[in-house]
This record gives structure tokens, sequence and C-alpha cells, in this order.
């Protein structure tokens, strides 16, 4: 009786294994987000000129780049599918907020969070006001959500 419960407990244990094995081989692992940023160069964006998608490398990059289109322009083509990714006051209908036209930020540092997301730390202008997310040092958190990098929150810090 002995041998066959140390035998079904083999089998569990072995079973148990297997399957970690294999979730692990079905789930992309989550890309490093320092490795993926060029913190020399310097985006920019009009609202004449926003073109869809994005042709950088960085899906943090092409995050933050969707996320200030959508800040110039809500109506913008791409926004509607990245709607569920931003935060809801991007996309916040109201004449006075100033909201600009065009932007520019550079990435000056880049900080993971213990739970798993990422602070972009960036040096932005902008011709807008805007809740004052465009002008100064802004942080955008950024998050993993369906294999790919998101917006989920920024905010303004003097420094």
């Amino acid at each position: 009786m002995k041998n066959i419960l140390y035998f079904c407990l083999l089998l569990l244990s072995l079973s148990a294994c297997s399957k970690t094995d294999e979730q692990n081989q079905n789930t992309p692992a989550k890309p490093e987000a320092s490795a993926e940023i060029d913190s020399e160069t310097v985006f920019s964006f009009d609202i004449n000129t926003l073109k869809p998608g994005c042709d950088n490398e960085s899906q943090i990059v092409c995050a933050i780049n969707a996320s200030i289109k959508c800040t110039i322009n809500p109506s913008f083509a791409e926004c509607a599918e990245m709607r569920a990714y931003m935060p809801n006051f991007i996309f916040m209908d109201d004449e006075s907020l100033q909201r600009p036209t065009s932007q520019s930020y550079k990435i000056t540092k880049i900080k993971p969070l213990p739970d798993g997301t990422v602070e972009v730390y960036t040096q932005s202008t902008c011709n807008g006001n805007w809740f004052g997310l465009c002008n100064g040092n802004i942080i955008y958190v950024m998050d993993y959500q369906n294999n790919r990098w998101v917006v989920k929150d920024l905010y303004a810090v003097e420094i």
C-alpha cells in the first residue's frame, strides 16, 4: 500500500511540473523596459502631421507616442483602439483643458517598480496646458498588458 501511495505522489509531482513548463512556454516573456530605450532622442508631434502607427522598436516609446497623439487629437484614428489601454482623462472633451496641438519629449530616466510597472521620466514641452501634464517633468507609468506596454497613468513632478 505504501508503494502505491509513493507512486501516486510521484505521478502528481511530475504532472504538476509538466503543466508549469507548458504554461511558461506559452507565456511570452515581458521585455526589459530599459533595454529598449534611446535616451538621446527627442520625439515631436504636431496635430497637422500626426501619422498612424509607430516606427520605433521600443514598445514603451510607441505607447507613450500613442498617448501623446491621443492627447493632441483624441479623435485620431488609432485612439479608438488604444482607449482601453490609456487613462480616461486623455479622452476628456472640454474646451477649458487647453489641449496642446504640438508636444515634444525626451526620456531622461527609466525606473522599474517592484509591482512590475515602470516609470518613464521625461522632459516635455507643449503649446497648451492640459492639466499641467505636457510641460516640464512628466512621468509615464507603464504597465505590461496583453503582451505589450501601455500607459497606465501619467503625472507631473517638480525636480
